[in-house]
């Protein structure tokens, strides 16, 4: 078996190669990461009585460097704004004013309502995501800048398309490939979609960065880590309700600037005490390998009833 190893009292099997220097006594086995973040599994081979088994042993890593964790940029460096026009497939603003129809069940089911947001108690939840700051603030250099200093492009006339969307319902593609090319040691992205209760604590998309040598990077997009969903921010209380990770630098898409600390937030009837006036975007990044040669990027949505969408794509040269 390709992977296995076989120490005292445990073999190990690692198809995914995440551990290293380990290290077994009575009862223990301890060992150190390889791999980046993110969800992996190994097994370990286990007995009781007369039964065998591989018991997985699931795990999700957090680096040191929190993906979502972004400090301001010291000293100057060359950015470079991909132009995502030629892949923009709609605009931000019609996000919930689609009609989800596929796929879904044919037989009655507590399902999501059509507009793409509510619950079974209020399945008629409207939510109004409005861009006009965003792009006002975008202006004639179709420009806005964090304050991190993150510049990102993004269109400024009224009504044109200012974002690609995936998803698993047919009115998306599932995944989009975005040609890239040179070298960069980081990306940073401008984003906005949907995620539900049902889709919490699970991975809801992935954005991968492809090399030309056939390796990859990539960000799991994880409920309620670091995908956040463009009508609310998320309520925690540091015990049932709480995330392992710093608040992204999140974007009203209504004025344009970040949402404050104190922002007053809004309430949506029946569904949050949290809601975000007009919607907003979020900031996030990834860390590339500077030394391999890019290849493209995969915007890629996983889980059902979400919707993944990419609005900004900036690199370090």
């Amino acid at each position: 078996m390709v992977g296995s190893k076989i120490f005292t009292g445990y073999e190990l099997y690692d198809p995914q190669e995440v551990l290293k220097e380990v290290v077994t006594g009575k009862d223990v086995l301890s060992a150190r990461f390889k791999q980046k973040g993110g969800h992996k599994v190994f097994f370990i081979k286990t007995k009781q009585g007369a039964f065998t088994w591989w018991q997985p042993i699931e795990i999700y890593i957090i680096e040191t460097v929190e993906a979502n964790e972004i400090k301001k940029i010291d000293g100057p460096l060359n950015f470079e704004k991909i132009d995502l026009a030629a892949s923009f497939n709609d605009g931000v603003t019609q996000i919930f004013k689609n009609k989800y129809l596929s796929p879904r069940p044919k037989s009655p089911t507590l399902q999501l309502p059509t507009q793409g947001i509510g619950n079974w108690a209020y399945n008629s939840v409207q939510v109004n995501i409005n861009d006009s700051g965003l792009r006002s603030l975008a202006g004639i250099k179709n420009e806005i800048v964090t304050s991190t200093g993150i510049p990102f492009q993004t269109p400024s006339v009224v009504g044109s398309k200012n974002i690609v969307f995936t998803s698993m319902w047919d009115n998306y593609p599932d995944s989009v490939i975005i040609p890239l090319k040179g070298n960069s040691s980081r990306a940073y992205f401008l984003m906005a979609g949907s995620t539900n209760p049902m889709q919490s604590r699970l991975i809801n998309g992935d954005i991968i960065v492809n090399y030309t040598d056939g390796t990859s990077d990539n960000l799991e997009l994880y409920n309620p880590e670091n995908w956040w969903p463009i009508e609310q921010d998320y309520y925690t209380d540091g015990f049932a309700f709480t995330t392992d990770r710093y608040k992204p630098i999140r974007i009203s898409l209504k004025t344009g600037k970040e949402i404050p600390k104190d922002y007053k937030y809004t309430s949506i009837r029946g569904f949050s005490n949290f809601g975000i006036d007009g919607g907003a975007a979020t900031v996030l990044y990834l860390p590339l390998d500077e030394k391999k040669q890019l290849k493209n990027l995969v915007l890629k949505t996983i889980a059902n009833d979400v919707v993944i969408g990419l609005m900004s794509l900036t690199l370090i040269r």
